[in-house]
């Protein structure tokens, strides 16, 4: 075979493995187009786990009695949902779920109406365990994931019993991230997840779960009125920090400075005549007893009304806790939070001219 021969012969090989190539690269990206244009291309992904949780998830109903204005007392059913967090027979839901509650039972693949009883709660999280005695039943705890590395667009599901609906799966994404939400008894600031798959009454207390099978929200509320698809769950690195403290103790032995204070703007500042700081917060209340009273941090005795707000100013004026610097009251209870009862916190404080770092040792919440 001649020269020109043997090269032709390669060059049309080189051709034909090309087209080739472009025809498997031409299918897959149709299919990976295919999979974000159709939702129902993942629908075996979905089925997957669902499949997965289904000996994890439970029902929740509770019996309990609140009493009305006139003084009679009424009995009060709940529903909702909590997951195996443990082969124990420790179950996570949500505090609104159990709170009242003075009966609770558990109904999961097949067991029904198994008895559980409250280990610890947590209202200000809005977290409960609850625990049923294992006796031989077959128990499946979660793999709980990273919050922390949750992405908007994400996708999710949500396993619950809404109006009762016994093991409801739904489907969505991770809407936003650091929300901020607001019950009678919690306060998330800045922290919650925001989905847009179906929550409802009886999703609360259920695993908010990603495509790796992991746990990476408890399904808490909605938005109420007419609002569809916005729905809202605790993030599970909140709850990973407070299990360890509900089994062992029953409720979060949190920190306590004793102070209450309000957010320094420089606008704020001007307007109270404030001149030696205009960022922090202005303490306006020292608890008597509290770590912050026997280390003489000082609360205001002036009171200004303005614009129908009432503000007493003359206290301290705090900028940092150990260097880190102050934006609110809830970035500073925040920071309070990621100490424990004992530790000692340095407290940069403006007093009037002078500028002083107090240190406080923390106590527990009384």
């Amino acid at each position: 075979m001649t020269y020109q021969k043997l090269l032709k012969s390669a060059t049309l090989k080189i051709l034909f493995i090309f087209f080739i190539f472009s025809i498997l690269l031409f299918a897959s990206e149709n299919s990976f187009a295919a999979s974000i244009i159709n939702p129902d291309s993942n629908s075996s992904i979905v089925e997957t786990l669902f499949n997965k949780f289904k000996p994890s998830v439970v029902h929740i109903e509770t019996v309990g009695v609140i009493t009305l204005k006139n003084g009679a007392i009424m009995p009060e059913e709940e529903i909702g949902t909590g997951f195996f967090i443990d082969k124990n027979g420790d179950i996570l839901t949500n505090f609104h779920v159990v709170g009242i509650a003075n009966s609770i039972f558990v109904s999961f693949l097949n067991y029904k109406n198994v008895k559980a009883s409250v280990v610890g709660t947590n209202p200000s999280t809005d977290l409960a365990i609850i625990h049923i005695n294992p006796k031989g039943r077959t128990i499946v705890p979660v793999k709980m994931g990273d919050s922390g590395t949750l992405k908007v667009g994400e996708r999710v599901i949500a396993i619950g019993n809404p109006y009762n609906l016994y093991q409801t799966v739904t489907t969505g994404i991770i809407s936003g991230l650091k929300r901020s939400l607001f019950f009678p008894s919690s306060r998330f600031y800045g922290n919650i997840i925001q989905t847009d798959a179906s929550i409802n009454p009886g999703n609360s207390g259920g695993p908010l779960i990603d495509y790796n099978g992991d746990v990476i929200g408890i399904n808490t509320a909605k938005l109420s009125n007419n609002a569809e698809n916005i729905g809202f769950a605790i993030p599970i690195n909140l709850a990973k920090k407070d299990i360890p403290a509900l089994i062992k103790y029953g409720r979060i032995i949190r920190p306590w400075l004793g102070v209450e204070a309000i957010k320094l703007t420089p606008e704020l500042a001007t307007l109270l005549g404030i001149k030696n700081a205009a960022k922090g917060i202005l303490v306006e209340k020292v608890f008597q007893g509290s770590p912050a009273y026997d280390s003489d941090v000082r609360a205001g005795k002036r009171i200004i009304i303005m614009k129908n707000a009432t503000y007493v100013v003359g206290g301290d004026i705090i900028t940092r806790i150990n260097n880190q610097r102050i934006y609110s009251f809830s970035n500073f209870e925040k920071l309070i939070h990621t100490f424990s009862p004992g530790e000692v916190i340095t407290l940069k404080v403006h007093r009037g001219k002078e500028i002083k770092l107090i240190k406080v040792r923390l106590a527990r919440v009384p």
